[in-house]
């Protein structure tokens, strides 16, 4: 069994004081440079993990954490992101974390631009970013590194950025599951329809575009003679959506599978139910409420699940570590892809 280690055991060992090894496991500074190495030696060869729900007891100093985030409704995919944020706020609540959220419009780059306007003016020891828009993304967080903030990201990965941490799926490798899902559920020669949200100032979300690449490099590997067709859908305004998916499949009637490359595959399958059409497979993301209905419906024929409570909750988890103890994880931390039927999603409803 491992051997526990209490602060005079490394204090001993390293041949420094027990507040000399608090204060570096804490990250507190007032500490020379020799003293640190010492500890911090004896740390690594003991392979020290602090234990955040007991080691965190009387810490001194209220951190402030924001989380921005896209806005959601009740049920959707950013809810059950909040949710684990707000549980590992909860559970180590002993290290005196004061949280903030900013929301913002997804599909609204100027709704964007704003939150993070609104977050970089305030002070905050850490962040917790659900990225839609890569630009603005870039400009916010080197802010956070200017001011020397460390960040974590959620859901998507901003590339030529420094987080200390990413939580959350493949984005390309989904986009590939979903495909090669799609392939095998239609009939040879029927088209496939790719649908993507109308947004403001923006074409597609960070994580929608290598998603869509993975999602196009499988039909180009194992299936380059099918045709694809591109569709469009409102967020918000599904009268209108509904018009401009009535007129895209009276152009398009050899469709026989549609993709939604978010967790919006309700506002498709909700056409599908309501105009009764059954012979067309349909595939999303996000094991959210209107989803399953859906799926156990049979209007969406599967889901890609990527247990969103749970990059919310470790993100939350990963800033505490480093900001108590400076302890660094592996950035690029992906979660499962799970597939999602109407066989299986009470099972995992139960367990995620």
């Amino acid at each position: 069994m491992t051997k526990r280690y209490r602060i005079k055991d490394i204090a001993q060992m390293a041949g420094v004081s027990a507040g000399t090894v608090d204060r570096v496991i804490h990250n507190r500074g007032d500490v020379s440079p020799e003293s640190r190495l010492k500890v911090e030696e004896i740390l690594r060869k003991i392979d020290y993990q602090p234990s955040l729900s007991l080691s965190s007891i009387g810490v001194k100093k209220q951190y402030t954490l924001f989380a921005v985030l896209p806005q959601f409704t009740r049920g959707e995919y950013w809810e059950q992101i909040e949710a684990g944020v707000k549980r590992a706020v909860f559970e180590f609540s002993n290290a005196r974390l004061k949280l903030r959220f900013f929301y913002y419009d997804q599909f609204d780059l100027f709704s964007c631009r704003r939150a993070f306007t609104e977050a970089s003016a305030q002070k905050c020891d850490a962040v917790l970013i659900g990225a839609t828009f890569h630009d603005e993304a870039m400009h916010f967080t080197s802010q956070l590194s200017n001011r020397g903030i460390p960040y974590v990201f959620v859901d998507t990965f901003v590339n030529n950025t420094e987080p200390i941490a990413f939580f959350g799926p493949h984005s390309h490798l989904s986009g590939y599951v979903e495909a090669k899902i799609l392939l095998s559920m239609i009939e040879p020669g029927r088209d496939i329809a790719v649908f993507q949200a109308c947004r403001i100032g923006n074409e597609s979300s960070t994580q929608t575009i290598p998603r869509k690449y993975g999602f196009m490099s499988c039909i180009k590997e194992r299936s380059p003679e099918t045709k694809i067709v591109f569709a469009q859908y409102y967020n918000s305004d599904i009268p209108a959506s509904w018009e401009m998916m009535d007129r895209f499949f009276d152009e398009n009637r050899n469709v026989g599978g549609a993709v939604v490359l978010n967790s919006r595959a309700y506002i498709v399958g909700g056409y599908l139910r309501d105009r009764k059409i059954k012979d067309i497979r349909l595939v999303g993301c996000g094991a959210i409420e209107p989803n399953v209905a859906l799926l156990k419906e049979g209007y969406i024929s599967c889901l890609i699940a990527e247990r969103p409570e749970y990059q919310g909750y470790m993100g939350v988890r990963t800033l505490l570590e480093y900001l108590l103890y400076n302890k660094r994880s592996e950035v690029a931390n992906y979660t499962p892809i799970d597939i999602i039927i109407p066989e299986n999603v009470d099972f995992y409803l139960n367990v995620q």
